[in-house]
């Protein structure tokens, strides 16, 4: 148990199981500090150097998210190694108890678009990427920091689909289906979006917003987000989970989104942009 990250003085009262994950394992962290009051924390673990990677890429995504939304996202509180399991990683954040339910239309929309707003053109240089290796669950981004957008999710993408054969093997028709993607359906759908007099700004992109990285607190039914893959790109990009009818967020919260900041232009193309986000 890696109590030294807790606070000093702290009693661990029990270790239970929270949640569930394919890559990690997963524990809730109740304790008493020393001015009597109850503390919970959350805390994932992974083995290896991937392991290690995602514990620590986890921490500087989250902590960045947590900059810009204190209110909705669990403050991270350390990331590290094992005293005596070096093989063995961690991070901790604080524990929120959520519900399964979808998170409010309105209060989601407006905390995504709240983010978005106040991070747009903030990222280092004005460019696209981020300072360490994030892992979108076991897969690492290629977070080199690009001049455009285009260029960005063309590495991103590429690095997801050498995954992808690394884990299934070549297919021929993929093949021709990716050289297809990055010749063709790339540069005509983000390229437009910075040339011609168009500009976007970059701004901070959680990733993976689905339901179930974001849910509604069980006291407050505010809506919580966590297990980031953060970037800075394109703030459509975060709309692209929502397509998917498995997740049942759609384009109810797609419209309400817009409500808050408009399609980019061309918006003839937001479409096709979100089914290419959505990959």
């Amino acid at each position: 148990m890696p109590r030294v990250e807790l606070p000093k003085g702290a009693q661990v009262l029990s270790v239970s199981p929270s949640g569930t994950s394919v890559w990690v394992q997963t524990v809730r962290i109740d304790t008493r500090l020393t001015d009597g009051n109850l503390k919970t924390y959350f805390k994932k673990g992974a083995t290896g150097d991937r392991g290690r990677a995602m514990m620590h890429g986890t921490f500087e995504s989250e902590k960045m998210l947590y900059a810009f939304a204190p209110n909705n996202v669990p403050k991270p509180v350390a990331w590290g190694t094992y005293r005596d399991e070096p093989d063995k990683h961690f991070y901790i954040c604080d524990f929120y108890d959520m519900t399964d339910d979808l998170p409010n239309i309105q209060k989601f929309c407006a905390l995504v678009a709240q983010i978005h707003l106040d991070s747009m053109g903030k990222s280092p240089a004005n460019k696209y990427g981020f300072q360490i290796t994030t892992h979108l669950a076991y897969v690492d981004n290629d977070n080199s920091w690009c001049d455009s957008w285009e260029e960005w999710f063309a590495r991103a993408l590429k690095r997801m689909l050498e995954e992808e054969e690394n884990s299934h093997g070549p297919d021929e028709e993929l093949a021709i289906l990716t050289e297809a993607i990055f010749e063709k359906v790339i540069p005509r759908l983000l390229r437009p979006l910075e040339t011609g007099g168009r500009q976007i700004l970059p701004c901070l992109i959680h990733s993976d917003l689905w339901p179930g990285n974001a849910k509604p607190d069980a006291v407050t039914d505010e809506p919580i987000i966590f297990d980031s893959c953060a970037f800075w790109g394109h703030n459509e990009a975060d709309l692209g989970p929502w397509r998917a009818s498995r997740y049942r967020l759609g384009r109810s919260y797609m419209k309400e989104y817009h409500k808050l900041i408009p399609i980019s232009d061309p918006v003839e193309d937001w479409d096709d942009r979100n089914a290419l986000y959505a990959m």
